[in-house]
This record gives structure tokens, sequence and C-alpha cells, in this order.
């Protein structure tokens, strides 16, 4: 995938391939549009938030709003798969489905601290309780089964002279070492 040429083109199941002047895009109805672009703003908005706000995900939020904007104004996507730290995360998501362990876990404890605080502070009756636990783990479980992608590549190249070690430790023999 190519960001830099003047059309967006990402391929995935679940969206196909959407370029800037999609026919899909082109026979939605307006009005269908204009709410998925409001949609779109709205999770921006709070993927903003998330940059400031400790434990309120961006990424997840910015997901969301590319998914929109891709069916309602697929030019404003640019941004967001091209961000320098948030655009990796969502271009391997919307590709590959892809999500890195660290924010499975982040998503999976933040739902249930959320739920644990809910429960905490709403009191709700055992139904209610055991519905929302059932459908979060139900999340919690799609998003454990995403691929997690290829590992980075980092290589640590040692090499070790043996000949030049034992001449420095030959040097740095003091006067009163007793000889070998």
């Amino acid at each position: 995938m190519s960001l830099r040429k003047s059309t967006l083109s990402l391929e995935h199941p679940m969206h196909g391939n959407i370029p800037e002047q999609d026919p899909l895009v082109a026979s939605m109805s307006q009005s269908r549009r204009r709410v998925y672009n409001l949609l779109g703003w709205l999770c921006f908005g709070l993927g903003f938030l998330g940059m400031v706000l400790p434990l309120m995900p961006t990424t997840v939020f910015w997901i969301c709003a590319t998914w929109l904007w891709l069916r309602s104004s697929p030019k404003r996507v640019r941004f967001l798969v091209e961000h320098p730290r948030f655009g990796a995360s969502i271009r391997g998501f919307l590709e590959r489905g892809e999500m890195c362990r660290t924010g499975k876990t982040a998503a999976i404890g933040s739902m249930a601290i959320s739920w644990s605080v809910w429960y905490g502070l709403a009191t709700p009756g055992p139904v209610l309780a055991l519905s929302v636990a059932a459908i979060l783990g139900l999340v919690a479980l799609w998003i454990g089964t995403r691929p997690e992608g290829p590992k980075p590549q980092t290589q640590v190249r040692v090499s070790l002279d043996l000949d030049a070690f034992s001449r420095a430790q030959g040097r740095a023999k003091s006067p009163r070492d007793p000889p070998r």
C-alpha cells in the first residue's frame, strides 16, 4: 500500500478496496454519509482526548473514525493512517486485522477495570451485571484472537575479539600479579 499516491487504497476483507472516489461512497445517500462523517468526527475527538487522558484509548477511536470516514469522506483518512505514532497501528488493523500485544492487553484490562468500576458505583442487578460482563467477555475474546503481526526485527550484533581482549588483560596486569 502506498499512502503517498493521490488516492488512498486500503485492502482488507472488512471494507474492500476503497479509493478516494469509490462508487460505494458515491452511491450512499447524502444523509447517511453525513451521519458517518459526524460519527467519524466524534470518534476522532474521543481519540484525541485519549492522547491526554489516562485510560482513554486513542487508537481504537481513530480506527473507528477511519472506518466511518472511509465510507463518508475517504480524504480525511490520510491524516490518521499517516500519523507518526498511531498510523502504523491503524493501518495494521485495517489492512490485516492486527493488534499489538500491548494494545490487546490495554483494551482487555481497561474493559475489566471499567466493568469493575461500573459494578461498584452503579450496583446493577445480577442479570444486568452478567449481561454486560458477557458482552465485554465476548469483545475481549474477539480482541484476544486478533493476529499480532510480525515481531519487530531487533538485531543486536556482538563481536568478540578474544585476541584484543587478552592483550587488554595483559596490559592491565599490575606488577604485583603473579606470573601465569
